[in-house]
């Protein structure tokens, strides 16, 4: 008898938690796959030590100069007067967040050639 009575408890316990459910999120595992796809840039990241030895002052070929600084393990662009902030899509590839410029190095650490093509997103 005692084992109906903790079967009956467990099935209503189950059902009144799932009351509580978000009704929009699907119960399967798209919601991972969803999330990752809602992203519009890749999951690399920049370690703290990648990005100390990426700062310094770049000359590019049209003869202006940028400066990368770094504050923790996120990196800056110092092009034009303007900063902003870059984010990671490749180990040595980067995108200005709000113009869309790419920016790679040709090593990491210790860069000595840097590309820039502002070209519209």
């Amino acid at each position: 008898m005692r084992i109906v009575q903790a079967l009956v408890f467990t099935a209503a316990a189950t059902l009144s938690l799932g009351a509580f459910a978000d009704p929009s999120i699907a119960p399967s595992s798209a919601t991972a796959s969803a999330v990752m796809a809602s992203s519009s840039h890749s999951a690399y990241r920049l370690t703290q030590d990648e990005a100390e030895h990426m700062r310094g002052a770049f000359r590019l070929a049209d003869g202006r100069t940028i400066t990368i600084t770094n504050k923790m393990n996120k990196l800056f662009v110092d092009l034009d007067g303007k900063r902003e902030e870059l984010l990671p899509v490749a180990p040595k590839k980067f995108i200005t967040r709000d113009t869309g410029a790419t920016v790679a190095f040709n090593q990491v650490p210790f860069a000595d050639e840097v590309v820039v093509n502002q070209a519209a997103r």
